[in-house]
């Protein structure tokens, strides 16, 4: 089964991937370490490479906020899982995970800054969702109890597919 989890800054796609994951031992592409090496910027050309790679599985889960360079992989996966939350639960996880991240209890790809904390809430206000719900495969969790659910029926799922 091909998965791809998309949400905004702070929706919990991570989590989200690493605990299905842990349930089917599929494998999870982060689209932003496609995008990022480091602080470098992947070329165009070695992140059509990367994504053809992670596209030769049979199973995986990418999970990205949904950068517009990645909208035509919507239509060659299995499942979509949009995770649309309150947004100011996603306010309060950014400032959280900023702050975490500063005083060095959470790791991160990036250099904490006021600056990607600033671009984060710029994210926030990317709005994809019409585009999202338009596909028949997507799957839409607005809330802890409905993502909670979704994570023990997972390998249900999984198997009916």
């Amino acid at each position: 089964m091909k998965i791809y989890i998309v949400g905004t800054v702070g929706s919990g796609k991570s989590t989200l991937a690493r605990k299905l994951s842990g349930k089917s031992s599929i494998d999870v592409f982060h689209l932003d370490s496609v995008v990022h090496d480091g602080e470098r910027h992947r070329t165009d050309k070695e992140i059509s490479e990367s994504i053809e790679c992670i596209f030769k599985n049979n199973n995986f889960i990418i999970e990205d906020t949904l950068r517009e360079q990645f909208i035509p992989l919507l239509s060659k996966v299995d499942k979509i899982i949009y995770l649309d939350l309150p947004k100011t639960l996603l306010k309060y996880r950014v400032i959280k995970r900023y702050l975490k991240q500063k005083i060095g209890l959470e790791k991160s790809t990036y250099r904490p800054s006021l600056q990607m904390l600033r671009q984060m809430f710029i994210l926030q206000k990317i709005d994809r969702s019409e585009l999202i719900k338009a596909q028949k495969k997507t799957i839409i969790l607005k809330n802890q109890r409905e993502i909670r659910q979704f994570i023990k029926k997972f390998s249900k799922i999984e198997k009916k597919e």
